[in-house]
């Protein structure tokens, strides 16, 4: 598997979540992870590869760490990121699971600049996008919203791929109770994921009222490559608007035919998602760190 992601664990007011989807996958006994690249999004870039290898250190886990695109104005334009992702692709055509958890910059940008790229992928699991969650659903949510123009190429292309958007993470939240998991253990690292964790989660619980915890929007999508018996199985065509006020915005094929007239090939989009299984999966994973 390869991640691209934009890490902000432990900065103020930034997202946890991908930093828990990195933990989830490298805590699978069946998983090996070939290295993570880091795009914009939560956190600019830079910042985001100083959170990405702290977390590693933490862990000691000794992994390749590649710094990508700043902007989206650098779609097209070569990185370290990118050139490991063709490299990493190119050389096990049809083995490589890619789990995209920031904008799409870089991964569109991989795709034009090697044509091979898509189609030597094994599988891609996109977190991203809302068809009903509001108000993302009109505004378009964060990483395709960034950059739409990445998204709307990422979608398009013919690779198996599965997109898991901001509807079905809802499906399941992290709470004080999940939290105070976490606090019952003694370890360095229970006590770093404890006290990151705990302004995010307040924060959240603040902003979703009803919810009381935050939505692992990344760790979701990362199950979906552990364990796909998790969702449901719901292909469907996907267009999504590249650009403007409401760029990123996901409109189902049936209904979007003023924004492409290019045919989009089938994703799969689930609906469902086991959230008491998922729960069970993601803080086993988070624990055996601790």
């Amino acid at each position: 598997m390869l991640i691209d992601c934009d890490p902000a664990i432990g900065v103020r007011n930034r997202d946890v979540d991908d930093a828990l989807a990195v933990l989830m996958v490298l805590a699978s006994p069946t998983t090996r992870l070939e290295g993570i690249t880091i795009n914009f999004g939560n956190v600019a870039t830079d910042v985001g590869v100083g959170v990405a290898t702290d977390l590693l250190e933490r862990i000691g886990a000794d992994i390749p760490l590649l710094p990508g695109a700043s902007s989206r104005a650098e779609r097209g334009n070569g990185s370290a990121a990118v050139d490991f992702l063709i490299d990493t692709v190119r050389a096990s055509p049809g083995e490589i699971s890619l789990l995209t958890l920031a904008p799409l910059t870089n991964v569109a940008t991989a795709m034009s600049l090697d044509p091979t790229f898509a189609g030597n992928l094994r599988e891609l699991v996109v977190m991203g996008g809302s068809l009903n969650f509001k108000p993302f659903c009109w505004v378009g949510e964060l990483n395709f919203h960034l950059d739409g123009a990445s998204a709307a190429q990422v979608m398009a292309a013919p690779v198996p791929k599965t997109l898991i958007t901001m509807d079905v993470c809802s499906q399941v939240v992290f709470r004080p109770a999940q939290l105070a998991q976490l606090r019952s253990r003694d370890g360095a690292m229970a006590r770093y994921l404890s006290e990151s964790i705990d302004p995010w989660l307040r924060l959240n619980r603040r902003v979703f009222l009803r919810a009381g915890g935050f939505f692992p929007w990344d760790a979701v999508a990362a199950a979906r490559l552990l364990d796909a018996s998790l969702f449901d199985h719901r292909e469907t065509r996907v267009l999504v608007r590249p650009r403007g006020l409401r760029s990123g915005q996901l409109s189902l094929s049936d209904q979007a035919h003023s924004l492409s007239s290019a045919a989009s090939p089938l994703v799969d989009v689930p609906t469902t998602l086991n959230a008491d299984g998922f729960m069970t999966a993601f803080m086993g994973a988070l624990l055996s760190f601790c």
